[in-house]
């Protein structure tokens, strides 16, 4: 059904709803937009139904808008919590002279809602949107560090003629903002501003030259389009009605009380992490799990298991396979569904498919894709749509809140040795020895992170400088930088760890994650990312996530018993990543060719003669890092710059 419009009077708020299907969509995911007019105009609908439009995919149940002098928004409807149209969206209070459109889920909202009752607000709805709207109205942007969620959202404020723009603290669903002009339009994806701001469809070669010279992918602010950024995460954006504001932070990260005691730190530990597993089973739709078969998606299933034991309800587990013996976890996967009697289902994920999904894959994710892994979360998301689950809960976040990547052996012997602790660094060389054989990674490691923060930027751009793919022209444009990051901890470890959670891996993946899902009509939680399970993880002292060359100790030890020891005691991991070297020397050469024969002819980005040169080592079978970046931009070019669907898109008159 389309939007139906009812222009407010000045000083008025109005909206209407269309619920039910959108033809031709899925179900039950979310997609926010919206224009701001310093000048007050009138907002045309053809504007809001243009930028609705491209975001259909993330939620087709139904479309909202609404309408003031100077305002609109547009939303399409998450159906997760309260499926009535009391939860409907744009969600109006018109006495209070609020608007909101929101994208997520607040899952503390039960308890947010009791407190909001004691202090004399009233509800009509059982989600959690209007539980977000009135804690707004109790409390300001004071609302914001009490929310346990993920969330993007967007609150006019009529009576005070501001919009308040807000990102969850790890940056897990998206905002996209652009000012142009006498205009800030807003939305969960960038295609949406790019419906009714064609003129931003030019790449932004600050971001390009970063990706291609350091590997860099959201970064920070700078989005691959030229003007238009992100939002950034755990920040607020409030904007008057000149159109000024800057981000504010809201949130940083702090170190949380741990028990002295190691038996009641683990035991703490594994309260938090059911506490989160708890609160994200929160729907009124199907909820099952993703599944790799490593240690972290292994503890979320083992833990819903146990919270759902006592309803008799069978879990479904949704998980990729690959031809590769050294990529297929099988076996594990196989280990974890027979102990909690799940309903397992699993997909193939094979490089012809890779070949023929690509285009679709590259419209969704927006910017470059740095391998073929996020594809195989792209294949367990169709699974899931094709089996009508919902939500899936996911193990992403453990390995940056717990130092569980393998260069973190080399990142802990750094710290030791700056302590001057030899006897802590004899006995993880000799366990890691006994544990893993040869010693040369963790040791350039361990070198490698007793530099400082600038300086390792630096070594790496040198290291892909060295290969000189970029155009000279972008050389002169941008020099090597220090990638600013705030250090909130007296040492670097943790530091390290807060750069891993908001700079270096996890924002690219939970951009991989939203898009992946979102294509599907699915919504991915994260246990690990509660933010009292982080802070609470910041204050560990080391020998509690790795210890004797073993990673993630706490967790090992605190799903002791609830996972099986044979997932427990793996050595090895996984990156849950097809074998792209094996893929890339056979199915996927002819794609390869062309993307960089693509990229020769595009002078104003690449170095032609280097990347002929690439391309001779390509067929020997040598220079893949580079060959993928290459690829990977300029696929990024011919979908997103030259052609493709937003080719397609013509914008509304304004």
């Amino acid at each position: 059904m389309a939007p139906v419009y009812r222009m407010a009077e000045a000083g008025t708020i109005d909206v209407e709803h269309a619920a039910g299907k959108v033809a031709g969509g899925s179900k039950h995911v979310c997609g926010i937009a919206g224009i701001l007019r310093t000048d007050q105009a009138p907002i045309a609908p053809g504007l809001i139904d243009a930028m609705v439009a491209t975001l259909r995919h993330r939620g087709p149940d139904g479309e909202g808008s609404f309408f003031a002098p100077g305002i609109a928004f547009g939303h399409t409807r998450l159906a997760i919590i309260d499926l009535t149209a009391a939860s409907d969206q744009p969600f109006v209070d018109e006495a209070a002279g609020l608007a909101m459109v929101f994208n997520g889920e607040i899952y503390n909202y039960v308890e947010l809602k009791a407190e909001l009752r004691e202090l004399g607000h009233t509800f009509h709805s059982t989600g959690d949107t209007e539980v977000l709207l009135r804690a707004y109205e109790q409390w300001g942007v004071d609302c914001l560090p009490r929310l346990n969620g993920m969330f993007a959202f967007a609150i006019w404020d009529g009576r005070k003629r501001q919009l308040l723009l807000a990102r969850d603290r790890f940056g897990e669903k998206p905002m996209y903002v652009a000012r142009t002009g006498q205009s800030v339009v807003f939305a969960s994806e960038m295609k949406s501003i790019l419906a009714v701001r064609p003129e931003l469809r030019k790449a932004n070669r600050k971001s390009v030259f970063r990706y291609l010279s350091r590997g860099d992918l959201d970064l920070d602010h700078e989005s691959f389009f030229e003007g238009i950024e992100a939002l950034p995460a755990s920040h607020y954006l409030v904007i008057d009605a000149e159109g000024r504001g800057e981000p504010r932070r809201y949130w940083r990260s702090t170190a949380g009380e741990v028990p002295h005691n190691r038996l009641a730190a683990i035991e703490r530990f594994r309260e938090l992490v059911f506490d989160a597993v708890r609160l994200r089973l929160r729907s009124d739709v199907p909820v099952g799990s993703s599944l790799s078969g490593g240690l972290d998606s292994s503890s979320i299933v083992a833990a819903i298991n146990a919270e759902k034991s006592s309803q008799r309800v069978q879990q479904k587990t949704f998980s990729a396979r690959f031809r590769s013996r050294a990529h297929d976890e099988g076996r594990f996967i196989n280990i974890v569904t027979y102990q909690v009697d799940a309903e397992s289902h699993e997909v193939w994920v094979e490089p012809d498919a890779f070949t023929a999904e690509f285009a679709r894959l590259q419209w969704h994710q927006e910017e470059p894709i740095a391998s073929t892994s996020p594809f195989a979360q792209w294949r367990v998301m169709e699974l899931a749509a094709a089996n009508n689950t919902t939500v899936l809960l996911d193990g992403q976040g453990a390995d940056e809140i717990l130092a569980g990547y393998d260069q973190a052996q080399g990142m802990f012997w750094a710290h030791w040795l700056r302590r001057g602790r030899l006897d802590k660094v004899v006995t993880e060389l000799v366990s890691f020895g006994k544990r893993y054989g040869a010693l040369r990674d963790p040791a350039l490691f361990a070198a490698y992170y007793s530099l400082p923060g600038g300086v390792r930027d630096g070594l790496v751009e040198l290291y892909y400088r060295s290969a000189n793919v970029v155009s000279p022209d972008l050389h002169r444009e941008f020099s090597p930088s220090h990638v600013d990051t705030y250090e909130p901890f007296p040492d670097r470890l943790r530091n390290e760890l807060v750069r891993w959670q908001t700079t270096t891996q996890l924002p690219e993946f939970l951009r991989y994650a939203d898009r992946n899902s979102m294509a599907f009509s699915r919504e991915v939680r994260l246990p690990f990312l509660d933010h009292r399970l982080v802070e609470y993880c910041f204050g560990l002292p080391p020998d509690l996530l790795l210890h004797r060359a073993v990673t993630k100790v706490i967790l090992r030890e605190a799903m002791r018993g609830i996972v099986p020891d044979e997932i427990l005691d793996r050595k090895d991991k996984l990156a849950y990543a097809p074998p792209q070297r094996q893929w890339n020397r056979s199915i996927l050469r002819p794609w390869l060719e062309r993307m960089l024969a693509g990229a020769e002819r595009r002078c104003e980005v690449f170095n032609p003669q280097m990347v002929a040169q690439v391309r001779e080592e390509m067929r020997k079978d040598r220079g893949e890092p580079l060959v993928w970046r290459i690829a990977s931009t300029e696929a990024w070019f011919q979908s997103m710059i030259d052609r493709g669907p937003l080719a397609e898109i013509s914008a509304p008159a304004w």
